[in-house]
């Protein structure tokens, strides 16, 4: 049988898949950079890259041996590959702190990154670009709605209840009054005698960050507290 080669406009449609890919990792990742989160950029430009440079290895690298009899390639098991291992990067973006889970979006974007980046490899173009196009609707339309809706922010306080002469059920009241929900609380004894109480809240993200935190201030009853939004 006749040796497969490479033409030149081969080689060229190739790199086009490449390019394409790239520019649709860049194009998530935009979004992404701009909440600025810890995935961004660079980081989805060049799993998206990578991802479309894998899918034609998978398909077009080992045509030189196919055409003997002895060889079965199986074009499939290198994406398979190639989506297992996105794994470790995806939970390198998530992280969980006091309770409360950050980054789970990105490691989903990046996860589709790479689905886009395989289909722009295999020579799916319109699938390649429609579905970067739905992602970027979803990141970007339907984070600004969730804004509207029924998306929260989460974070934590903590209140010295002897200084303050209160009870727990004072607290949950005046956290209750000011629209903040408590998830759970751990209450410990200091050396003087103080009983620190320590809570995990949520509260609506229909408003600003720092306006809820200006508000639990003015409060005067929460010694310490962090608001973060989850993505």
């Amino acid at each position: 049988m006749p040796e497969f080669t490479f033409t030149y406009s081969l080689v060229l449609i190739l790199i086009g898949r490449v390019l394409l890919s790239t520019l649709c990792g860049m194009l998530i990742g935009w979004e992404r950079e701009k909440r600025l989160k810890s995935a961004g950029l660079r980081t989805h430009m060049l799993v998206a890259l990578a991802s479309a440079l894998m899918m034609i290895i998978s398909k077009y690298g080992f045509l030189d041996v196919v055409y003997l009899s002895s060889v079965q390639v199986d074009a499939s098991r290198m994406a398979s590959g190639v989506v297992q291992a996105i794994g470790f990067l995806g939970a390198g973006v998530i992280f969980v702190k006091r309770d409360n889970i950050i980054g789970v979006t990105t490691a989903a974007g990046l996860w589709a990154t790479v689905g886009i980046g395989l289909a722009i490899g295999s020579g799916l173009y319109a699938l390649g670009i429609a579905s970067t196009i739905l992602m970027l609707i979803i990141q970007y339309l339907m984070h600004k709605q969730e804004h509207k809706t029924f998306s929260t922010n989460t974070g934590s306080i903590t209140i010295n209840l002897t200084k303050h002469g209160m009870t727990l059920t004072d607290v949950k009241d005046r956290l209750d009054a000011i629209h903040i929900t408590i998830r759970n609380i751990t209450m410990t004894h200091t050396h003087d005698g103080d009983i620190l109480l320590k809570a995990s809240i949520i509260c609506s993200r229909a408003a600003s960050v720092p306006g809820i935190m200006e508000e639990m201030s003015r409060s005067g009853f929460i010694d310490d507290i962090e608001i973060f939004a989850v993505d």
